[in-house]
């Protein structure tokens, strides 16, 4: 792949898991040294993940992000933060019975649905899926809770799927196995065709809000901050990241990333354990004349 003559970066977004975070959930120390750089040279870093910006102080503190003009693409694009100036912008959430909606669907195809309020989560289990789910923990010391339940956030298992939802509703979370979603998922996004169905891994489902995306976040704030998509570079894995790629120029791929977002990507470098991102900014940022032989 050649880079274009008058590449010019000025936004980088950058999904989390799976692409910035290593298998370990930590940043590997080339790549961290290389964000730091690109931002001492005037280009913003945007957070595009799943999570809200209060779960991913971990990354944010280290990369410095809230000493620079960057931003979070939190929700799938659903919240955006400016760091510089401190302030959020919301997209369109869910109410109540788009909740029952969902929950109704869980019922009847035997998924997990978390729906996703801020800081209360709301579970709705079957009492049979909550008994192998507590299987699997024992056997392989995954958290009940998934990690919803961090800091003042709440997990709140449920068993009614006409329960009430009194609160906004960022995002819905399917959860079963890869091998359940293999030979359901088909059905379910014909059933939920309203919606917007996320293939975030084989195991792991995200329904948001129609049209709100990592994609349309990245071009509210490249239209925020006068950066036009062709000055943006996306990093990604999964399927919650294919609308920054069709949004943006030079979308990369991980290495480790879902075959039906390599389709799209400008390049594909290499994994999120073997230093992907490091690799690519060298390539296009830092050392691109050596792309071009």
């Amino acid at each position: 792949m050649k880079v274009s003559e008058d590449m010019a970066i000025k936004l980088i977004a950058l999904d989390l898991d799976g692409t910035l975070l290593t298998s370990k959930k930590t940043i590997d120390e080339e790549t961290k040294k290389r964000l730091l750089e690109v931002q001492k040279m005037g280009i913003s870093i945007a957070i595009a993940t799943g999570r809200d910006k209060g779960g991913i102080d971990f990354v944010s503190k280290p990369l410095h992000l809230e000493e620079g003009k960057n931003f979070v693409a939190g929700v799938n694009g659903q919240i955006i933060y400016d760091f510089a100036k401190k302030e959020y912008y919301v997209d369109g959430v869910f109410g109540a019975e788009d909740a029952k909606n969902v929950m109704r669907l869980g019922k009847k195809y035997d998924f997990e649905v978390i729906s996703c309020c801020g800081y209360d989560n709301y579970d709705f289990i079957s009492k049979k899926l909550k008994a192998k789910k507590k299987i699997r923990s024992l056997l392989f010391g995954a958290p009940m809770d998934y990690g919803f339940n961090q800091g003042k956030r709440r997990f709140l298992p449920i068993q009614d799927c006409e329960y009430e939802i009194t609160q906004d509703i960022n995002k819905f979370v399917l959860i079963q196995t890869a091998a359940y979603f293999k030979k359901h998922l088909n059905s379910i996004r014909r059933e939920l065709s309203d919606y917007d169905i996320l293939e975030v891994g084989p195991a792991w489902i995200e329904i948001m809000p129609k049209g709100v995306s990592k994609g349309s976040a990245l071009l509210k704030i490249g239209k925020e901050n006068h950066i036009s998509p062709d000055e943006m570079m996306a990093f990604g894995d999964a399927e919650n990241d294919l609308t920054m790629f069709q949004s943006v120029r030079y979308g990369i791929a991980m290495g480790n990333a879902m075959e039906s977002l390599k389709r799209y990507a400008y390049d594909v470098t290499d994994t999120n354990d073997q230093m992907g991102i490091a690799k690519a900014l060298d390539k296009y940022i830092f050392y691109p004349a050596r792309a071009k032989k």
